[in-house]
């Protein structure tokens, strides 16, 4: 995690311009919009502009440029660029973003302080956004040159570039480590049990054109399991997944370690009635090959729930 030396205080309400909006996606599908600069070039500027150049180097004290080019329907701004530079204060990832931005030309708009915060909300995500001026005449320029409508006019960019990313799993890699989070439309505690019933298991734990034929489980710390793989054309032997339970926290969490000594940690979490799975596994292979499978894995598990209906047995 990288935080700034900065305190976390209330913005002043005299010269900040709050904006709150909530996003159909996963946080940490929206903080990457944010961070990353091939996404945020898309939907930062607003409506007739966009960005040619976007660099982005998110960290504590890191670098931001963003030039932003009015397109043939800018009217005055036609083919006109703007560039504009900052610094990062604040870097929480997931959490908490602040940076600075001014254009590089004399006059407005005014040198601004963007404060992001991203609340999880389930598979929403609740984006509350204070832009502060460091005076309250800056502050009243921003309000004359529309900075409110022109935020709004690149959330609303931002909101279609979500609708059209965001997966039902969403996956992350750090280091060795690959992390995925998927929300079943199930409770909690029916989630669990098709994750660790042997006679569910065999239903969903397998990548594409494989199967598991048969499961076994003693689940309890110091327990074993056991999951056979096989390619569903029988077209080889296959191998078999095991190892043992370090934790077993039920409903809410699961730490195995795998034969060859890696650990998954697995975490189910009540969300308003539906669950969140989030899954960390070091990985063995290149994360491309992780990524398709383990995702696979989620979605086999997703659809074998969603046949349940309900069912707890």
């Amino acid at each position: 995690m990288n935080k700034s030396t900065s305190s976390l205080t209330t913005p002043p309400a005299e010269r900040t311009l709050t904006t709150t909006r909530v996003f159909d996606a996963p946080r940490e599908l929206v903080y990457r919009a944010w961070t990353d600069p091939r996404q945020l070039a898309l939907w930062f500027p607003p409506e007739h502009f966009t960005a040619p150049v976007c660099q982005l180097d998110v960290r504590p004290g890191g670098a931001l440029r963003i030039d932003m080019k009015g397109d043939d329907d800018a009217g005055d701004f036609a083919g006109a660029v703007f560039p504009a530079v900052g610094v990062y204060r604040e870097v929480v990832p997931n959490e908490r973003l602040a940076f600075t931005l001014k254009g590089l030309e004399e006059g407005p708009p005014p040198i601004v302080l963007t404060t992001v915060i991203f609340e999880d909300q389930g598979r929403k995500t609740k984006l509350t956004i204070h832009q502060t001026a460091d005076t309250i005449a800056d502050y009243d320029v921003l309000r004359k040159i529309g900075a409110t409508e022109g935020l709004r006019q690149s959330l609303d960019k931002l909101s279609a570039l979500l609708d059209r990313k965001a997966p039902d799993t969403t996956v992350s890699v750090t280091g060795r480590s690959l992390s995925l989070t998927r929300i079943f439309d199930a409770p909690r505690e029916l989630v669990w049990k098709a994750y660790t019933d042997p006679a569910h298991i065999v239903k969903w734990s397998f990548a594409k054109d494989w199967e598991s034929p048969f499961a076994e489980t003693d689940l309890r710390e110091g327990g074993s399991f056991r999951i056979g793989m096989r390619p569903a054309d029988h077209s080889e032997e296959g191998f078999v997944f095991a190892g043992t339970y370090r934790e077993i926290v039920k409903p809410s969490r699961i730490v195995q370690v795998i034969g060859d000594g890696r650990v998954m940690t697995t975490t189910f979490d009540d969300v308003g009635g539906k669950t969140k799975l989030s899954l960390t596994v070091e990985m063995s292979r290149g994360e491309e090959q992780e990524r398709q499978g383990w995702t696979q894995i989620l979605e086999n598990l997703a659809t074998h729930v969603a046949t349940l209906s309900g069912k707890t047995t």
